[in-house]
């Protein structure tokens, strides 16, 4: 008969993993990213609300590239599952992890929606730096650049236009 710890054990290795994390190397970024900033003239508001919103949109910029990178060895947590949009984020996530597996198994399995996710992410994270954070100017006015001339964007405008 299993004690009450062992018991307690098996039970908390059977929940869904429930924690988001990335590369401790871009952690950094994803601070940046959600921190005013001081100019010489004023002070800069931050271009994200949070790192879920740096996140998602990580996501989708590391599938539309095709990076999808595993994590290394040294991850930081940055938010929980609970942070996501049940009406939003989620169900773009679980298509995104259907479109990745070809598998609709995948969308009960809340851990491999999360590796998905965050390899993906990884991969599409060093893109909204160079593009944000690096370049010189207003990182809002980068942010807006960025997503009106990249290059999926420009085709769905001009499709609709």
């Amino acid at each position: 008969m299993l004690s009450s710890i062992e018991a307690d054990r098996n039970q908390q290795s059977k929940r869904p993993r429930d924690r988001i994390r990335i590369d401790k190397i871009h952690h950094p970024t994803y601070i940046a990213l959600t921190k005013p900033r001081e100019n010489e003239n004023h002070q800069e508001l931050s271009p994200f609300e949070s790192m879920k919103n740096i996140f998602m949109l990580a996501i989708f910029i590391g599938y539309n590239e095709e990076k999808r990178i595993p994590l290394g060895k040294d991850k930081e947590m940055i938010f929980a599952w609970a942070r996501f949009s049940p009406e939003e984020d989620v169900p773009l996530l679980r298509a995104l992890a259907l479109a990745e597996t070809e598998d609709v198994e995948v969308l009960t399995d809340q851990d491999q929606i999360l590796t998905i996710a965050e390899e993906y992410a990884n991969g599409g994270i060093a893109e909204i730096r160079k593009q944000v954070e690096d370049m010189p100017g207003d990182r809002i006015t980068n942010l807006v650049d960025l997503l009106f001339n990249w290059y999926p964007y420009n085709r769905l405008i001009s499709t609709v236009s």
